[in-house]
């Protein structure tokens, strides 16, 4: 792989990454054409171009990387999700109070997900990682959330190459990040131990990541943003989790949707000669995403009822409209073990939510 610097009109460095062989000036064009066509903008630091965020800008020859007709279908989804049916699936891992009111996220909403559910969302998220937020490991990442090197990445805490550097090697992970020269100071993150056990720090950043995913999902047109929560806070978890290109291959799993073509990026720092890979994700991975999505959903049924039994009322939530045109999106098997859960005493029984429509 080859690695090329270049400075933006406006000051910015830049690195492409090419294949082996590649001379300074195909990556000259290559940057020149993406800085031309608006590629480049609003690229945070530490940030990934690949062929579908540029094929959402208009540029050509991302959407020929891509697949015309995959784009196409991409952009075609509509306010639909079609997730995979998870139905019958036991809940891994779900949250308890302790865990829902133990996390503190910024009052804001992300689409049409309202802040007590992305609370339980992040809740989740801890959970199923079971690690302390001062433990670093190779195998689950960095602190509660599991942190892995693109994230790191993508958040602008790590400096730009390092993730391709760390996914060419993952023991290199712990080994990598030890040194304080990899960290970009961004939030105060000035090396290692300034993210080991700091909590408020790692939740910003999983929250932050949220809202990235969210942006993407919109950018490669696989949601519309205003979806109604219980659909779009599965696929907006696995896309935080596993990232965007994973997530869509695992809505390819669903059964209505048909095909969406592969985007699992091949990756790169700041620039083109960039490809796609080819194939679906693993089974092992779409296995992981099934439990992480049923992990999810029951998360927000948590964070609902909670929230409704709290008495809700933020000011914040004020004036949201729900979205028109859903019925009977709540998940009962799900709401049961959320109320389970809430009670938290097997002593106390438990009323038996019948379906709508039911005696």
């Amino acid at each position: 792989m080859s690695k090329f610097s270049f400075t933006g009109p406006n000051g910015e460095v830049y690195e492409v990454e090419g294949p082996s062989g590649a001379t300074v000036e195909q990556a000259r064009a290559i940057f020149d054409q993406q800085i031309s066509t608006g590629g480049l903008t609003g690229i945070p630091v530490g940030g990934l171009v690949n062929a579908v965020t540029q094929a959402t800008g208009g540029l050509s020859a991302a959407i020929a990387q891509i697949g015309p007709a995959s784009f196409a279908q991409a952009q075609q989804l509509g306010s639909t999700i079609n997730l995979p049916d998870l139905r019958g699936m036991p809940i891994p891992n779900p949250i308890g109070v302790s865990d829902f009111v133990g996390t503190t996220v910024s009052q804001q909403n992300i689409g049409s997900i309202d802040p007590a559910q992305i609370q339980g969302l992040i809740a989740q998220t801890s959970t199923s990682v079971g690690q302390a937020a001062s433990a670093i490991t190779n195998t689950k990442g960095l602190g509660k959330f599991g942190l892995n090197a693109d994230q790191l990445q993508l958040s602008g805490l790590i400096k730009p190459g390092l993730a391709e550097q760390i996914n060419l090697d993952p023991s290199k992970f712990t080994s990598i990040l030890s040194s304080p020269t990899s960290w970009t100071g961004k939030s105060g993150a000035t090396d290692l131990t300034s993210v080991l056990g700091n909590e408020r720090l790692q939740t910003t950043v999983q929250q932050g990541l949220m809202n990235v995913n969210f942006d993407q999902l919109k950018q490669v047109g696989a949601i519309s943003g205003t979806e109604v929560a219980s659909q779009l806070g599965p696929l907006l978890n696995n896309a935080t989790k596993f990232g965007l290109g994973n997530a869509t291959e695992w809505l390819k799993t669903a059964p209505s949707l048909g095909s969406l073509g592969s985007l699992v990026s091949g990756g790169g720092i700041g620039g083109g000669l960039l490809a796609l890979g080819a194939g679906g994700a693993p089974a092992a991975l779409i296995s992981q995403m099934n439990n992480f999505a049923k992990s999810a959903e029951f998360a927000q049924a948590f964070a609902g009822l909670n929230s409704d039994i709290s008495g809700g009322g933020s000011p914040l939530e004020a004036g949201v409209q729900a979205p028109k045109g859903f019925t009977n999106t709540v998940n009962r098997t799900n709401l049961n073990e959320a109320v389970k859960k809430v009670i938290g005493n097997n002593k106390i029984s438990v009323p038996d939510f019948a379906p709508p429509g039911t005696s």
